[in-house]
């Protein structure tokens, strides 16, 4: 069986990235206050990390296998899938666990088992036990898609760089926008978060709409390894970095954009593509540097134990809300370095070698004698 990454050359600087993205979901959670409505609210408008992590699932997923989905897809569906258990199963059905055992056992736990809790309509399901999990039922359904999609692309001439391809990531821009545009109309416009009908529930929540997400992910890695323009441009590519993160922050400061129907993903989705895109461009920038130093690409590797685990202690955080500024922002550093702490120790102690067990195992299972079978 093929290890998860197929490709030789990895992008540090992505793996780094991913731990800024899950501190803009810790702060969303756990805002600093008393800093002024501006920073509370860039802060606060931390939610949009969940789109990041969609489109660089897209991104990652297609960097190490669309040649592979491109020849034979069929053959390489389970090798591919058993990865992807094998990568975010352990760690996520053990946070569920935890959380289940804590409740003393009382939530029905089968839709959680099978990481199927985002297709249900009520949203105290959807965020149930462990409520980050929710992305991790929705990352299940877009694995799912992979070996669906490429060929499809194949097929419609869209997986090589050109007007073909830049007209489909646009229509798929178009496509998320009309849909925030539609559901911030009256009535839906004042539905609650619960509301089965709400924005957040169909934008936000539900698999079927993030696929769009995934799909400007699978374009740009597909851009980013078979495109030779602009292959050395590292000042282009760094313009276009810079100026992504500059309008990401506007639109997290833009009190219209905030808890909009447009921001739980049209907003962000195209400028998490081309921040993605750009910094695997500019290896060499500071940012690049920055995000592809060891202790950035440990935190990146353990942003996925991060993420499950942050609400989790949530009691602990809680414990006094009565603070002064200086008192509530020591504790919270202090809370952020135990989070910290704590998922590079599951990282490394279960996830990892869970993973690798999994691996090994099926591994283990095709490693025949050569008379009796082929090998892969």
């Amino acid at each position: 069986m093929s290890a998860p990454n197929e490709r030789l050359e990895t992008i540090p600087a992505l793996t780094g990235m991913r731990f800024i993205a899950a501190l803009m979901v810790f702060f969303s959670h756990y805002p600093i206050t008393g800093l002024g409505e501006l920073p509370e609210r860039i802060m606060a408008s931390g939610y949009a990390g969940v789109t990041f992590f969609f489109v660089l699932s897209g991104f990652i997923i297609t960097y190490n296998y669309i040649d592979k989905f491109e020849s034979n897809p069929l053959n390489n569906t389970p090798k591919y899938l058993w990865a992807r258990f094998s990568r975010v199963y352990p760690l996520y059905i053990l946070t569920m666990l935890f959380v289940w055992l804590q409740k003393d056992a009382a939530t029905p736990l089968t839709i959680y088992l099978f990481a199927a809790q985002a297709w249900h309509p009520d949203a105290s399901v959807v965020g149930g036990l462990n409520s980050p999990a929710w992305s991790i039922s929705v990352e299940a359904f877009l694995y799912f898609c992979f070996p669906i999609l490429i060929p499809a692309f194949m097929r419609l001439g869209i997986l090589q760089p050109g007007i073909k391809m830049l007209t489909a990531a646009l229509l798929v821009v178009t496509i998320q926008l009309s849909l925030a545009g539609y559901l911030a109309l009256p009535p839906r416009h004042d539905l609650p978060f619960t509301d089965p009908d709400s924005a957040h529930r169909w934008l936000y929540n539900f698999p079927l709409t993030r696929v769009l997400d995934f799909i400007l992910g699978i374009f740009a890695a597909t851009y980013y390894c078979r495109s030779t323009k602009n292959k050395n441009n590292e000042k282009y590519w760094s313009y276009v970095c810079y100026s992504s993160i500059l309008a990401l922050i506007a639109l997290m400061a833009s009190k219209a954009n905030y808890l909009s129907s447009f921001s739980w993903d049209a907003s962000y989705a195209g400028l998490f593509t081309l921040l993605i895109l750009a910094t695997a461009k500019t290896n060499k920038s500071p940012v690049s540097r920055l995000l592809s130093t060891s202790p950035a690409v440990l935190l990146g590797e353990a942003s996925f134990a991060f993420y499950l685990i942050h609400i989790i202690a949530l009691p602990l955080f809680a414990l006094n809300i009565n603070r002064s500024f200086f008192t509530g922002l020591a504790f919270e550093l202090l809370f952020l370095g135990l989070i910290m702490t704590m998922s590079i120790g599951l990282h490394l102690s279960v996830e990892k070698p869970c993973r690798r067990w999994l691996m090994q195992l099926v591994k283990s299972r095709d490693a025949q004698p050569i008379s009796a079978t082929k090998e892969n």
